[in-house]
């Protein structure tokens, strides 16, 4: 379907319109973050927990955060962005935050603009049986330490270059890793692997994305009793791991089948997404 408007700094309009200009930090320098929301069967889910990375992604960047910029604040101009473009039931939200002022590198001020824009969801997305994928490991490029580096700043190029990669090598999917060689996460998703019935994923500190999907995973491998760790990740343990999946807000959980010519089975990844998924059965 169609998704006509998209919200301005408050101001609904069309998509079409112009508004962007050519001193927008976002476009120069990629000075800015977004935050992807998801409606399933009408509910935003996992909503406060999206509200707060983005908070915190404004400020690792230094943003100047707006007092109004509360969960209820938007959810209001979410739903009448909704509202317009005529969904009422499944869609994926972007909200992204920017610095406003002009300026070279040294910007101006820290105060912020944002826009809101909706898109048609993934069919079949967080169902079981989901997408079982191929991935390869993209070494090119590698993710650097920094105090942003768990958020989603506009500045993507090293997914945009392993997304590039996986795209050229037949891949479904690629992982990347971080300066110190180890598994970071994938092009858009977090990683998983299961090892002796326990179920591993790269720590914050190892540098992928804070993802809330995983957040929410392991709370409920947890409660149901599944061993978790958030730990240092290498190649290696992906190569010998039992199972490997990913997961990310679009797609739910996908498992993989291979990892370049190493397969692996599904069985305790499907038992966990049964699990997840049933907190949004209707």
């Amino acid at each position: 379907m169609s998704h006509p408007f998209f919200n301005l700094n408050h101001k609904i309009i069309p998509v079409n319109e112009p508004t962007f200009i050519s001193a927008n930090r976002a476009l120069r320098y990629g000075d800015g973050i977004f935050e992807g929301l998801r409606v399933l069967n009408g509910e935003f889910i996992f909503f406060e927990d999206h509200i707060s990375r983005l908070i915190s992604a404004m400020s690792a960047l230094g943003f100047s955060i707006p007092e109004n910029f509360t969960s209820a604040f938007f959810h209001k101009l979410i739903s009448e962005l909704l509202i317009a473009n005529k969904v009422s039931s499944e869609a994926i939200i972007r909200i992204q935050v920017y610095r406003a002022s002009a300026g070279l590198y040294e910007p101006m001020t820290d105060d912020v603009e944002f826009f809101i824009e909706t898109f048609d969801s993934v069919p079949d997305s967080f169902k079981w049986p989901g997408l079982s994928i191929s991935a390869g490991l993209f070494s090119d490029w590698k993710k650097e330490f920094n105090p942003a580096m768990n958020f989603k700043t506009c500045n993507s190029q090293v997914y945009i270059m392993a997304s590039r990669w996986k795209r050229n090598a037949g891949f479904d999917e690629a992982l990347l890793l971080n300066s110190n060689g180890n598994i970071a996460d994938a092009t858009s998703s977090n990683i998983f692997i299961w090892k002796e019935n326990k179920l591993i994923t790269p720590a914050l500190t190892e540098g992928c994305i804070a993802g809330v999907i995983r957040k929410n995973i392991l709370a409920v491998a947890q409660t149901n009793g599944i061993e978790t760790e958030e730990r240092e990740v290498t190649v290696n343990e992906v190569f010998k791991a039992e199972e490997l999946f990913l997961t990310n807000v679009s797609r739910g959980i996908r498992s993989v089948k291979s990892f370049n010519k190493q397969e692996y089975r599904n069985k305790l990844t499907g038992t966990l997404a049964e699990i997840f998924y049933s907190q949004f059965a209707v």
